[in-house]
């Protein structure tokens, strides 16, 4: 397996990066992202790059059939406070990492090498950047 991106490599701003979530998640009468899907402090999702298909994921077999697209930006690394504007919040910022899962996991998941991760505190300005940058991509 050639990986080209070294495990702990910063993802930058312009990627795409694809989350997972179960159906009952969205409720049918809200028309926006429910904020809850990116509460995970160490956010898993799939990087566009590597992921080509993520319709094909194992995630979807899984129950977790619908597909956020997140388009990583500046607000969602450094997110600023609602209340100050323009104020970044350093303990709010995101880590937007690759993190290739290279062999079977604990879950019996088979490698992964285009798993990532979005780490850090999700407080609401952190999941309204994400929802601001999402896009369901197969409702």
């Amino acid at each position: 397996m050639d990986i080209e991106h070294s495990p702990g490599f910063e993802i930058p701003d312009g990627e795409i990066l694809y989350r997972y979530c179960r159906p009952e998640s969205f409720p049918e009468d809200q028309p926006e992202i429910p904020l809850g899907v990116f509460n995970d402090k160490e956010m898993s999702c799939d990087w566009a790059y590597y992921q080509k298909n993520p319709s094909s994921s194992f995630h979807i077999t899984e129950g977790r059939s619908l597909i956020i697209a997140i388009t990583i930006t500046d607000a969602i690394r450094n997110p600023t406070n609602p209340k100050r504007t323009g104020q970044v919040v350093p303990d709010w910022h995101q880590n937007i990492v690759y993190d290739p899962i290279l062999k079977v996991d604990a879950y019996g998941h088979e490698p992964n090498i285009s798993h990532s991760l979005i780490d850090g505190l999700k407080k609401g300005a952190v999941k309204e950047a994400l929802r601001d940058s999402s896009e369901i991509i197969n409702r």
